[in-house]
């Protein structure tokens, strides 16, 4: 743990002490309206906030979560002790697995993606990975949404283009569950939206949170910040802005639907002064997001991070360095959903084999927080016995019997120099590809039913006849 209990409380006081005394741009009438009933004071379109007002509203905003597949299986419970992995959304260039060259996306790119993750084991969530640029940007939303519950069963974490056509994500989604009511008691559709740094809530941002809340589609409600540029370059700083944003946003989910979920976290990154790019890989973000880890989790909050990202252009070292690294702090963290799982480029590039590469390390952290069980077949006096001084264990039947047990990756290479150079002395990045470009080949997800892909479709047809 970075902070302690007291660091945490001044965190949580300063973000207090920013609703009460500067306050927030609430650009929404409905949104206005809410925090009205609730007890905020307004000049103009800043909404201020009594601390009374945040502890009610932490106090009816759930702090477990269940998300579903698209089939109704439990998948995954937000506010325990597990760890979620998963992809990013809607990078405009992606480093193509075939060719290893950066193109802008492709519409195919976003099934590609989702085919991915639903075959690798250690990757629970999709997100689109890719914005394509192959069909027309107002409908963008629609046809990644439509490909994404066509190719897979895992969760999907989405951010739709407005609100119009987050009407119009949910009325698919719920087609996909079995009715919107199915949808409520089985959600497997996450809606992504966030503020705007410094203490900003746009129409848009509003407007989806509100319909999240309505449906009770669980919601994702973050600051995505830069460090020195919208927010204060100290992490206390920054902390306490980005959290003073997000929990406005749980005040008005709660005051229009209590018991709505929201999840909270996020936190952002520095600016790079030299380059001025939002850095993805450097450790002041990540210290950032660990702290915005604890003090949400200090408030018993789902929280929503990052992961398996980095500055890097190319899957290469500094990518593995800077996946590892992240993956290290987070996969032993209390952080609930950990996306962005491929990201290159300072979040601008999607990478397959980075994705591939961030399975592997998600299934080596989890080999670790499983820990050692020291029980009596573990200790294996009996094996020992039965070899004796001088003996080896590789016939005896406790190896056969639990080696397997011991991670044996298909991706880390662990062969002789000689074996290695036979077998065409492949990078860990060309290995990668390889799984990826199999994968793309032969793997085959489970289908839906036809009748919900053919009402899916109609609605898609309907919508994108506005544009």
């Amino acid at each position: 743990m970075l902070l302690n209990e007291a660091d945490k409380e001044k965190i949580y006081h300063s973000a207090l002490l920013i609703l009460e005394r500067v306050g927030v741009e609430i650009n929404h009438e409905e949104a206005r309206n809410l925090l009205r009933e609730a007890g905020a004071k307004f000049e103009g379109n800043r909404a201020f906030f009594k601390p009374y007002i945040l502890e009610e509203a932490l106090g009816s905003s759930p702090e477990y979560v269940n998300i579903y597949d698209r089939d109704g299986d439990l998948a995954m419970t937000l506010g325990g002790e597990d760890n979620f992995y998963g992809t990013g959304s809607d990078n405009p260039y992606v480093h193509d697995p075939f060719t290893g060259a950066k193109r802008p996306s492709k519409l195919e790119d976003v099934e590609n993606f989702s085919l991915l993750v639903e075959a690798l084991p250690n990757i629970d969530f999709r997100m689109s990975m890719a914005l394509p640029k192959d069909i027309p940007t107002d409908a963008v939303d629609i046809y990644q949404f439509q490909l994404m519950l066509e190719s897979g069963r895992k969760p999907i974490v989405f951010t739709s283009a407005d609100h119009k056509n987050t009407e119009t994500l949910i009325e698919m989604a719920s087609v996909a569950a079995g009715g919107y009511e199915e949808l409520t008691r089985k959600p497997f559709f996450i809606q992504y939206t966030e503020p705007t740094s410094p203490l900003t809530a746009t129409e848009d941002a509003l407007e989806r949170l509100l319909l999240s809340a309505e449906y009770e589609i669980p919601a994702i409600f973050i600051s995505g910040a830069m460090m020195g540029a919208t927010v204060p370059t100290t992490i206390p700083g920054a902390a306490s802005v980005c959290l003073a944003e997000e929990l406005a946003g749980v005040v008005i989910s709660q005051q229009k639907n209590p018991g709505a979920p929201v999840i909270m976290g996020g936190g952002g990154g520095p600016l790079d002064m030299k380059s001025t790019v939002l850095s993805y890989g450097a450790t002041p973000g990540l210290l950032l997001d660990s702290a915005m880890i604890e003090v949400c989790k200090y408030l018993d909050m789902p929280v929503f991070q990052k992961t398996g990202c980095s500055d890097s252009k190319i899957p290469d070292a500094q990518a593995a360095l800077e996946s590892t690294l992240w993956f290290s702090f987070m996969g032993t963290s209390e952080a609930d959903l950990i996306h962005d799982v491929g990201y290159l480029e300072s979040g601008k590039v999607s990478s397959m084999e980075m994705v591939v590469i961030g399975d592997e390390i998600a299934g080596q952290i989890r080999d670790i927080n499983e820990g050692i069980r020291v029980e009596e077949d573990q200790l294996a006096l009996e094996a020992v016995e039965r070899v004796g001084p001088g003996g080896n264990y590789l016939t005896d039947p406790h190896t056969m019997e639990n080696f397997r047990e011991l991670r044996m990756p298909d991706l880390i290479d662990r062969q002789t120099y000689e074996s290695w150079s036979e077998d065409g002395e492949k990078s860990l990045t060309e290995r990668a590809r390889d799984k990826a470009q199999d994968i793309l080949e032969k793997y085959e997800p489970t289908e839906m039913d036809q009748s919900k892909v053919n009402r899916i479709n109609e609605i898609v047809d309907r919508s994108t006849n506005r544009f």
